[in-house]
């Protein structure tokens, strides 16, 4: 347990390095620019009073002499001059170019190293926010999810950003491959971090949670639900939520969709967002009561879809939803009402409690 928090107790220093480094870098370069400044302007000033110059023709030569180009169309003449520009250029210009030059390219490295470590704050709007990661196979489970965001004509081109403490080397090379994903590395139970993604301008913020089998992470779930509706968001929040008994709670505390943890399934999440309330009947699905799909094997021939499915309903038996086809075996989902139907078997939702017999479904379809 120790070497566990003192690990997070380093991943957390590292990330707060990076941001520092990356302040002091900035900093650098800002000071190295306005230095380079000062020396040009110096250099022109010396080239018009010495030399004369017109303003044009001294910039030309101080930005030629200073970049090591030196056509010689310009030059200057005078010793004062002269001692200008090796004072000003040849002992400090070119060093100091040569300088922000490597002060440039270092900030660049480091701001790539921040944006891959999850310490780059990205002002993303309109975005999917994802806080934490599942607590077993989290780069598996991002990457169907996201592929099912992906496949959705709503989120097709949304961008993707994930709030974990995980992947503190960078978000795998999987998850980084489906492209308009990034991470910021931090946990949504802290205000300053929940800042740093914009929770606010998120267009779908998903709290997952981060045990799926423990009841105490709906605890987790409701402070981070709080801090967002404290910060406020214009966005669909879902959660996630162990504890059937959680989920009044949950919605009170700022959630607008509720669904199980169903990590097999990560399609129902873009699903709800996408048919609210239709996570309701995925779920009723997994248990033993409510609704339920059962297989009736019967000989249907001939028959319209409409009215396989008029009979089913007019006599309590349930809801057709599929059939077989009685020739190769073929499973038709959803068929249309008109289509003429040859079945050796169907596929109805029922009530799990009152499971229908297949004679009272013989009955009703008049077999």
């Amino acid at each position: 347990m120790i070497f566990f928090f003192s690990l997070r107790r380093r991943r957390r220093l590292k990330a707060r390095r990076l941001v520092f480094q990356n302040r002091d870098l900035k900093a650098t370069l800002r000071r190295s620019l306005l230095y380079l400044v000062a020396i040009f302007v110096a250099h022109v000033g010396a080239m018009v009073f010495f030399e004369e110059m017109p303003a044009v023709d001294a910039v030309w030569l101080t930005l030629t002499t200073a970049t090591t180009v030196g056509y010689g169309d310009v030059s200057a003449a005078t010793l004062l001059g002269r001692a200008s520009t090796v004072l000003l250029l040849y002992i400090g210009g070119i060093f100091v170019v040569a300088k922000v030059a490597g002060d440039y390219f270092e900030y660049r490295s480091d701001t790539y190293a921040r944006k891959i470590k999850g310490a780059w704050r990205w002002n993303m709007t309109g975005h999917i926010l994802i806080l934490r990661t599942p607590l077993r196979n989290g780069e598996q489970y991002f990457v169907r999810l996201i592929r099912h965001f992906r496949d959705s004509k709503r989120f097709s081109e949304h961008p993707v950003q994930i709030l974990t403490r995980e992947f503190p080397e960078g978000l795998p090379e999987s998850v980084r491959a489906l492209e308009g994903v990034v991470h910021y590395h931090g946990t949504p139970d802290d205000d300053n971090n929940l800042r740093a993604v914009n929770v606010g301008d998120a267009d779908v913020v998903v709290v997952l949670a981060k045990d799926e089998s423990d009841s105490s992470s709906d605890g987790r779930t409701f402070d981070i639900l709080h801090r967002i509706s404290e910060l406020g968001t214009k966005g669909t929040v879902l959660a996630e939520c162990v504890d059937d008994r959680n989920r009044e709670r949950l919605l009170k505390a700022g959630a607008d969709i509720i669904i199980r943890p169903m990590r097999a399934y990560p399609g129902l999440i873009v699903r709800s967002l996408v048919a609210p309330g239709s996570e309701q009947i995925f779920e009723n699905l997994f248990v033993s009561t409510g609704d339920a799909y059962a297989r009736f094997d019967v000989d249907v021939s001939n028959t319209t879809w409409s009215d396989i499915v008029c009979a089913l309903i007019t006599n309590d038996i349930g809801t057709a939803v599929a059939y077989f086809d009685r020739g190769d075996g073929t499973l038709h989902t959803n068929p249309g009402a008109g289509d003429r139907v040859d079945a050796a078997a169907l596929i109805v939702m029922v009530k799990a409690e009152s499971r229908p017999s297949l004679d009272s479904v013989r009955h009703a379809l008049r077999l």
